[in-house]
């Protein structure tokens, strides 16, 4: 869409420069009421419906400059401009210039840019900058469940689309290694638990510990056993204290378990596809954590109160912030002061985004305001990007799942289960003959369907939006879903098994022949394609993916209204060749789109 815009600007300016009252000498220089190129660009908007044009530019901005009504510019100015090129017709519609673009120009540019990689590069930001996104963050000694999965499709999308904006993004991974959690499965297993671990599924035994001494000490607390309850805790924090002084025998089983959990977790990120640079862990920033207090201590900026250490946050309307316990312990938000520093010494960027969960959407506001108190000028560089909880679609509406409490959905079980639900409905569907496949092939159809399937629904919702997880919805074959997705991707490259694929360049020069291109589902799913750097831009500017999922949603119905209204392998020369440039360039624009939700298309279905 650039292109268009670029020759909508070129025969603006001159209509502009031809109005009666405008001095032809002003433009494009500077004057006071004389909009500059750029202006005039930032001006121009999409038309609600297709059939008012490609772009539509509104008359208000030169109001002033010819102290005329905009409805009377707009069919001024529609009465100087000279089409030709991109801009096939113009109209004024009331306030509004309407352009309308002559749909195999536009294909050609498209095809052009795909060919040449331009395409790309107009996608990319104005300025680029080194980003740091800190995704998945997962605690050891509990089970990674369905809900860390909204985080993991978050932020690896986001890695995605910056890397596409041109950043230079680093991978961060965070992993909760550490603290008073860690302590309570390891001292059930050490106190209350007999058997051995078993072979597979470890990550599940260690969080069924935690929560059993979760169970065990809210029992404790409800037949009012506070002296037990004060001695269990005081337990745990010795049981802290001998992991750090590496005392049998809790520093040898805190070392085999954690590598227990990291290795999983390793095999969950193999599985959906995404990858880190760089791992941190609360075990390696605890001790700077506790010498960042003391340095601020001494310097005044926190204060002690009530034998504990505290950020005096009011200015900021946050109350104090407490950084040191009365036992001398660290909190998270000690360990985040740290790890901030750490970021941004170590790695030299430039933006540090944060994802994690809404939840914990007060707690940054402190860790933010208490690095300001603190005089770091890199604060205002930091980001949350807070997302909503992920819940289960149950008989009773939706319903929230706890770690802590053990009703959350394993994600090794939700994989088993989709895999299953997929292979099922694919093994029982007559209509198509998979009777040649290998059994490779279904197990990495079935794959990236299942990964299509839940990514798709962690990130077809907007990041301030609860997600309830339905097993039947998310992987439905019809409707809004990653497999529906998946099927439109299939049926665009199931065409080149019948034609051969294009060359997009040799496509874009034969164009100009194709005089019958332009019904209204090729106009449709070609402007749809030209809006995927605009897409990207408005991802970027939200950090929000969802506008992109439902921008891929999108694009895969208009080309299946494409493909039923237009035929293509039986169209004659030489629209055919001009449908199937289309096809072909949809294929790479979506198949961007999809690869930056992280989904790896299947190649049949």
């Amino acid at each position: 869409m650039k292109q268009l815009k670029e020759a909508a600007l070129d025969v603006l300016l001159e209509a502009i420069a031809g109005l009666e009252g405008v001095d032809e000498g002003q433009l494009p220089a500077r004057e006071e009421l004389v909009p500059t190129r750029a202006e005039l660009a930032k001006a121009f908007s999409r038309p609600p419906s297709a059939d008012k044009g490609d772009l539509a530019f509104p008359c208000f901005p030169l109001a002033k400059l010819l102290k005329t009504a905009p409805p009377k510019i707009a069919g001024e100015l529609k009465d100087k401009i000279v089409c030709g090129g991109l801009i096939a017709r113009v109209e004024a519609l009331g306030p509004y210039l309407n352009f309308f673009a002559d749909p195999r120009g536009l294909l050609g540019d498209l095809c052009s840019s795909l060919a040449d990689g331009s395409f790309d590069a107009a996608a990319e930001a104005e300025t680029s900058a080194k980003v740091m996104i800190e995704y998945s963050q997962p605690n050891t000694h509990k089970v990674f469940h369905v809900g860390h999965l909204r985080n993991v499709a978050v932020g690896d999308c986001l890695v995605r689309v910056m890397r596409a904006r041109g950043h230079s993004v680093v991978a961060a991974n965070y992993y909760g290694d550490f603290g008073i959690d860690v302590a309570k499965c390891l001292w059930w297993l050490e106190n209350k638990v007999d058997e051995p671990a078993p072979e597979v599924g470890r990550g599940a035994w260690l969080g069924a510990a935690y929560v059993a001494c979760n169970t065990h000490i809210k029992e404790l607390e409800a037949a009012d056993k506070k002296d037990e309850v004060q001695a269990l805790f005081g337990q745990l924090r010795e049981v802290l204290d001998d992991i750090k002084a590496g005392r049998a025998p809790y520093a040898q089983l805190y070392a085999d378990t954690r590598q227990w959990c990291l290795d999983e977790f390793a095999e969950v990120y193999g599985w959906l596809d995404a990858t880190f640079d760089h791992d941190f862990f609360e075990s390696q920033v605890e001790e700077e954590g506790q010498a960042i207090v003391d340095e601020y201590l001494e310097k005044g900026i926190f204060e002690p109160s009530q034998g504990a250490t505290i950020c005096d946050l009011e200015d900021f309307k946050l109350g104090p912030a407490l950084v040191r316990k009365s036992d001398g312990t660290s909190l998270y938000l000690t360990w985040d002061l740290a790890l901030a520093r750490t970021k941004f010494r170590d790695f030299e960027i430039e933006r540090s985004l944060y994802v994690v969960g809404s939840e914990q959407s007060y707690h940054f506001k402190q860790l933010f305001a208490t690095l300001q108190r603190m005089g770091y000028e890199r604060a205002s560089d930091c980001r949350h990007v807070a997302y909503e909880l992920v819940m289960h679609a149950g008989p009773n509406g939706l319903e929230k799942m706890s770690s802590r409490a053990g009703t959350s959905i394993p994600l090794h079980r939700i994989q088993t289960e989709v895999c299953s639900a997929i292979e099922t409905k694919m093994r029982s569907d007559e209509r198509t003959d998979r009777s040649d496949w290998t059994e490779q092939q279904w197990q990495e159809t079935v794959q990236r369907l299942a990964v299509a399937c839940l990514r798709y629904g962690m990130l077809s919702m907007g990041n301030t939006t609860r997600i309830g997880f339905d097993m039947d919805a998310w992987t439905s074959f019809e409707g809004e879903s990653g497999a529906y997705l998946q099927y439109g991707l299939a049926r665009i490259s199931g065409i080149f098994k019948k034609s051969e694929r294009p060359d997009l360049a040799a496509a874009a020069a034969q164009l100009p022949a194709a005089e019958a291109f332009g019904e209204e589902a090729e106009r449709a799913l070609l402007n749809h394609l030209l809006r995927y750097g605009e897409i990207l831009a408005v991802v970027e500017r939200d950090l929000d993916p969802s506008n992109l999922a439902n921008y891929v949603f999108e694009g895969t119905k208009l080309f299946s209204r494409f493909y039923h209204d237009c035929p293509v392998l039986k169209a004659e020369e030489p629209l055919r060749s001009a449908r199937l440039a289309l096809v072909a360039a949809t294929e790479a624009v979506l198949g961007r789109a999809v690869g930056c939700l992280g989904i790896q298309p299947v190649s049949g279905m």
